[in-house]
């Protein structure tokens, strides 16, 4: 899913006025996620101006926010890309010793930059879209569209003991991006992400205020960007248990 702030200010005259607008980019990448396989000489995803002005796009490839190096080069680093026109990024693994018994995940920045305005005091702001590059080593155990049917739940203290939170467990080798979770039917969380290979991430319960055991359900991120079909299961406090393969139901697929 793509997050996106466009931050304008204007000055007339004498008066000042700034507004904060959300809205979509006009440099539109053809996918949310890549996937840079370790056999793979590169990887690909198109892009395309939408917009009716032209943009000088700039690209680079971070390990996350503050973490710059990564081992993977992405090309064009610079562009003009003119309304309507497409271009085709590239990326590439260039150095550096990565896990092989699991998934990596870099970050793709795409940044557009507008053409200087003809107007007076007027304040562009570049558009930076971010998107997840996982770098798949060869013969990793397991499918990635198993392991959301193997992570293991409990329900646990929130932080610094208040509330509650669900912790979730991933013991595969794939990263696993959540979309949300269902608690008891009819309350869901909206703080969801990412749970690394052979890790554990813990997302506050606003549904109860106490540890206790609850319905959950749940859906992820395919490879495609799509939604998973749901994978419903009953979780206990204390000791995370893993979900039975019986558990996950479909309800239906919906891109994203």
């Amino acid at each position: 899913m793509l997050n996106k702030r466009i931050i304008t200010s204007a000055i007339l005259g004498s008066v000042l006025m700034m507004s904060a607008l959300a809205a979509n980019a006009s440099v539109m990448l053809g996918g949310t996620r890549v996937i840079l396989g370790e056999k793979d000489r590169q990887a690909s995803i198109p892009l395309k101006n939408t917009g009716t002005s032209p943009y000088v796009v700039q690209t680079w490839v971070d390990a996350g926010e503050g973490k710059n190096k990564a081992p993977l080069l992405v090309t064009p680093p610079l562009s003009r890309l003119d309304p309507g026109a497409e271009n085709i990024l590239r990326i590439v693994r260039i150095s550096g010793d990565l896990p092989s018994d699991r998934e990596t995940v870099f970050w793709l920045n795409v940044k557009e930059i507008p053409e200087k305005s003809d107007q007076v005091n007027v304040l562009q702001v570049a558009v930076r879209t971010r998107i997840k590059i996982f770098y798949r080593p060869a013969g990793l155990a397991g499918k990635p569209d198993e392991a959301r049917s193997l992570v293991a739940l409990s329900v646990v203290p929130g932080q610094d003991g208040k509330g509650a939170a669900l912790r979730v467990s991933n013991p595969s080798a794939y990263n696993l991006t959540f979309t949300g979770f269902k608690i008891n039917g009819d309350k869901e969380q909206t703080k969801a992400g990412m749970v690394l290979p052979f890790s554990s991430s813990d997302f506050p319960l606003t549904a109860i205020s106490t540890p206790q055991p609850i319905d959950v359900s749940y859906t992820t991120i395919n490879d495609y960007g799509g939604e998973t079909p749901e994978v419903a299961a009953k979780v206990a406090v204390g000791a995370a248990v893993a979900v039975q393969p019986a558990a996950a139901a479909a309800t239906g697929s919906t891109g994203k």
